[in-house]
């Protein structure tokens, strides 16, 4: 049976509604996973089959500009130039010309010489004896070139090979260069196959290092071609060219001329002629520089992770993070790669890892996206709940609260502001019913002024001080907006009054009234920042207080105190007061120190009919001798209120600069008292308590003793006083406390032990917390 209320017509379509809801979530959830792993999936497919090679090309590129490399200086590059080509007046060069060039190369000690020039087809027979017999001459040093060609209409290739006559005096070399999809030269061949023949590259030949046929490494465009040795064949001819140049080295000779078009696109340096070309891929292999690709493998992987991760922090994280995190994975995959290709001549694959940082941020923009329109739709539905909730807040608010239009209209209120204004306030005019007193801050809320404050209101002829906050907002009411204020306040009269006893209290001896030393110190500081004003203080210490320790005693004294005139009365200790007293001569503060205690010493009637006669000593100091600082002045009259306690009787001592010796004999006491403190030099004796008429052992009390490691011991009539001044006799009570409680359990009967307890304990700390 549904309970009452329950209507079910009204709740099915609700659950069939929370249903679709709950099932759209899920599957909108589901769908951007699946669309993230398929992505993703897709990107480290196309990774694995190398679809990103041209970018990954073009960021290798960019990767030799972050290092240059000089070259070994073996090799160089004996350049058909313009010059050269202008030299000799025609193209092709005769043979002998070719064979003049071998001979002087030669002749000035080149190690080996390979020539990057047809020589596949004859030409006059003088002019191919001639360099026949160059080739002859150079014993086997020399190497021609042999190259690969792809004629139109044919599908085989075709290799042109130097002729046969000059085949059996110098070897062919591959001059073949490889170009990959956009035309740039970025790998070189180790050899050429002609069926089962292998002809090895230049680069092989100069650097001796052997590799596969039709197979190639890649050249290290960190090293800078424009550092090789360039000569020009016209130099060469004309024997300008010194020995020491091309002694022990390889040479390479081939054209730069523009009229031979033998050149090349090359990353880093743009255009290079073929022959330079070569030798920048030998000093590649002759530093142990070639490149070789780490495979497609990383990159695949990072890819899968960086989507596993997407997919697995997926709305945990926002946008920026996600961002800072794509931009660390590419800057740190980045660094790798570089470090692999210059250190190691690895070349990594990085291009899909950035596009996975990309489509990783993308996922995370899209989420956002995503989030912020169901944020927007959610708020959409919860606005006029929102509305509805508002004004049950508002009534029910803790604090007053009251909102008035612009029409000076109440138009909502909450019960606790009727309860503490007295008066129904609800959609009434705010001029007839609200407190004058709140008028004032209405109108400043409207005015777009908010602010806060207190304000003390007249409620039925009682004065309540309100704290209250006024803000102005603009509500819109159609096409327009229409401006509020809302007054928010609370009762605060209790509050400020517990506030002002509080600050009483803290600053005033709860017993007598008179002012605790700190509130004491202040006013001094105050009147002594005025340099016109000289003040004297007066520190009183009543004798024979103990004996008696009345409460009304104390009372009276604080009376009696106030009535001789001082600016004010202070209460230092238990029995110590204090009186700040206008500047005045030494003689006239004598004498009203003396008219203090004499008048303290009058007998004081107690509750009980005694009466109580005590005495009193004074201590006094003036600014004129002890300075402006307060400190200073209240230490100064409390160091004549020692030497006033060695008088017997009423004793008055004024402060003289020999009592600085007696502070420091004091300061030295205080530190003496804590290193004793600190190395455990005090210790307990206990006197027994005995019962006369049994002799029965009822009590002992505990009595502390310091033995000094070179005084010997040290009597407590001297150090229990400094204790007492310097504040240390609170820390020492309670070790003697704990120290005598502790031993008591050990004892063998169960006996009452009394530990000492001076009155500044009771000044300085809870000594009843302590016990």
């Amino acid at each position: 049976m549904p309970p009452p209320g329950f209507c079910v017509p009204n709740a099915t379509p609700s659950m069939f509604a929370v249903f679709l809801g709950w099932l759209s979530h899920r599957f909108v959830r589901r769908a951007g996973l699946l669309a993230l792993f398929a992505a993703f999936s897709s990107l480290a497919v196309a990774a694995l089959f190398a679809l990103f090679t041209p970018v990954d090309n073009a960021i290798a590129d960019l990767r030799f500009n972050a290092e240059t490399r000089g070259t070994t200086g073996s090799i160089v590059y004996v350049d058909i130039d313009s010059e050269s080509l202008l030299a000799v007046g025609v193209w092709p060069w005769p043979r002998s010309v070719h064979a003049a060039v071998l001979d002087k190369l030669m002749a000035l000690g080149a190690d080996d010489v390979i020539f990057d020039v047809d020589f596949s087809v004859a030409s006059s027979e003088a002019n191919d004896a001639a360099f026949e017999k160059s080739l002859q001459a150079a014993g086997g040093y020399a190497y021609l070139a042999a190259f690969q060609q792809q004629k139109i209409g044919e599908r085989a290739p075709t290799f042109n090979l130097p002729l046969g006559r000059f085949r059996q005096y110098a070897d062919p070399v591959a001059v073949n260069v490889i170009m990959d999809a956009g035309g740039l030269v970025r790998t070189y061949p180790y050899a050429m196959a002609i069926g089962d023949q292998r002809i090895p590259s230049i680069a092989s030949v100069f650097s001796s290092v052997a590799g596969p046929a039709n197979s190639g490494f890649g050249i290290d465009f960190t090293i800078d071609p424009h550092r090789i040795d360039r000569i020009s064949v016209a130099d060469l001819l004309a024997g300008q060219v010194e020995a020491a140049r091309v002694s022990g080295k390889h040479v390479v000779i081939g054209a730069s001329a523009v009229e031979l078009r033998d050149y090349f696109v090359v990353p880093r340096y743009g255009v290079l002629p073929g022959a330079l070309l070569q030798a920048l891929a030998a000093e590649t292999l002759r530093q142990g520089r070639a490149l070789h690709p780490v495979g497609h493998w990383p990159a695949t992987i990072v890819v899968l992770l960086v989507g596993a991760l997407a997919i697995a922090a997926r709305r945990r994280i926002g946008v920026f993070p996600a961002l800072i995190l794509a931009v660390l994975i590419s800057i740190t995959g980045e660094l790798v790669a570089l470090a692999l290709q210059l250190r190691l001549g690895l070349v990594a694959d990085t291009a899909a890892v950035h596009i996975a940082d990309l489509g990783f941020v993308f996922s995370y923009l899209v989420a956002e996206m995503a989030k912020r329109g169901q944020d927007r739709l959610r708020a959409t539905r919860e606005r006029d709940a929102v509305r509805r909730i508002l004004d049950r807040v508002i009534t029910d608010n803790f604090d007053g609260v009251v909102i008035v239009n612009a029409h000076r209209r109440v138009v909502a209120v909450s019960d606790a502001a009727e309860r503490m204004l007295d008066r129904t306030l609800d959609n009434t005019a705010a001029n007839d019913t609200l407190p004058p007193e709140l008028l004032p801050i209405i109108d400043k809320g409207l005015a777009d002024a908010p602010g806060q404050g207190e304000v003390a209101v007249d409620i039925n002829g009682s004065v309540v001080l309100l704290e209250y906050v006024v803000t102005r907002s603009d509500v819109p009411l159609g096409s327009r907006a229409e401006p509020i204020a809302c007054l928010t306040f609370r009762d605060i009269t209790q509050r400020r009054r517990a506030d002002d006893q509080l600050r009483f209290l803290g600053g005033h001896d709860t017993l007598t009234g008179a002012l605790r030393r700190t509130r004491l110190v202040e006013q001094m500081a105050g009147v002594l920042a005025d340099p016109a004003r000289d003040v004297a203080v007066i520190v009183v210490n009543l004798r024979r207080f103990r004996f008696i320790n009345d409460s009304l005693l104390l009372k009276q004294v604080a009376s009696r105190l106030r009535s001789m005139g001082p600016d004010c009365v202070a209460r230092l200790g238990g029995d110590t007061f204090a009186l700040l007293v206008p500047g005045m001569g030494e003689d006239q503060l004598s004498g009203f120190c003396r008219t203090v205690a004499q008048w303290l010493a009058f007998p004081y009637e107690l509750a009980d009919g005694h009466q109580a006669i005590i005495a009193a000593c004074a201590g006094a100091a003036r600014s004129q001798t002890s300075g402006r600082d307060a400190e200073v002045l209240l230490s100064h009259a409390d160091m004549a209120l020692s030497a006033a306690k060695q008088i017997t009787g009423n004793g008055v001592a004024l402060f003289t600069h020999d009592m600085d010796e007696r502070l420091k004999d004091r300061q030295e006491m205080d530190a003496a008292l804590r290193r004793a403190f600190e190395r455990n030099e005090f210790g307990l004796v206990y006197q027994p308590q005995v019962e006369l008429r049994s002799g029965a052992l009822v009590g002992a009390e505990a009595l502390i003793r310091w033995s000094h490691p070179t005084l010997g011991p040290v009597s407590p009539a001297r150090f229990i006083p400094a204790a007492e001044e310097t504040g240390l006799i609170v820390e020492l009570g309670r070790w003697a406390l704990r120290t005598a409680c502790l031993a008591a359990t050990h004892w063998p009967k169960e006996v009452k032990v009394a530990v000492n307890v001076s009155p500044v304990q009771f000044e300085l700390s809870d000594v009843v917390a302590d016990v």
